[in-house]
């Protein structure tokens, strides 16, 4: 279960605001997100063929559109921590 110190370091990480008045909201919202992760990993697949591809798909790929990218300083404008002409992250995963 996640508590709302934990939604608030969740905001945290990314850098994010979040209002005392919706921290109960996300706290659900993040709870029903779990819940139902725990509900799939419980479904039971041992007797599941794996599948990788599937192949009556017949979805129509689009053309690939070629434009100019955002300048990296404009990119970078609002970010708070860059090095080397990249955004900087703390480490999150251990």
């Amino acid at each position: 279960m996640i508590d709302k110190e934990e939604v608030k370091r969740i905001y945290e990480i990314a850098h994010l605001n979040i209002k005392d008045e919706d921290l109960d909201k996300m706290e659900e919202k993040f709870n029903t997100v779990l819940d139902f992760s725990r509900v799939i990993l419980e479904v039971d697949t041992k007797d599941i063929d794996m599948l990788e591809i599937v192949e009556n798909h017949e979805s129509i790929l689009r053309e690939d559109i070629v434009f100019e990218s955002i300048d990296r300083e404009d990119a970078l404008l609002n970010a708070k921590d860059r090095e080397y002409g990249y955004f900087r992250l703390k480490k999150v995963i251990e």
